[in-house]
């Protein structure tokens, strides 16, 4: 599936979809972040939809410049972004700054066996599955 977003911005937003456990799905923004190893939703975000402390399957940790923050880890029953759906997604719940429209960071764990590619030029980003006979991994 192939997005488009604005050539020359630094943010590449994407369209997702999660379901909670005991909500609707919801239609959320997340920016694209293939510096993370692991997806993160916003700690709010998480608990409109239906996720809590008590869902945790692990605590989670991020670093940043600012210093670590704990968190915890959720599993989505489904998520979808780029015209992809994982099932029994983990999803680590951190506070996002509130100074962006940011539900969370589509990290690289979501890539896991697909081919992305981010086009700034054209403001392009493609995923796909790897040509047949690829190596993967």
């Amino acid at each position: 599936m192939r997005i488009r977003f604005r050539p020359g911005t630094r943010l590449v937003s994407v369209p997702v979809r999660v379901w909670g456990p005991r909500r609707p799905p919801s239609d959320l923004v997340f920016v694209l972040d293939t510096g993370t190893d692991r997806t993160i939703i916003d700690t709010q975000i998480a608990l409109r939809l239906g996720f809590s402390e008590r869902d945790a399957i692990r605590r989670s940790r991020v670093s940043s410049p600012l210093g670590h923050e704990e968190g915890f880890m959720v599993v989505a029953p489904r998520f979808r972004a780029l015209g992809w759906e994982r099932g029994g997604f983990e999803l680590a719940c951190h506070q996002l700054t509130t100074t962006t429209e940011v539900d969370g960071l589509l990290g690289a764990d979501f890539f896991d066996g697909l081919v992305l590619t981010i086009n700034y030029a054209a403001g392009t980003v493609d995923l796909t599955e790897p040509p047949s006979g690829a190596p993967t991994g």
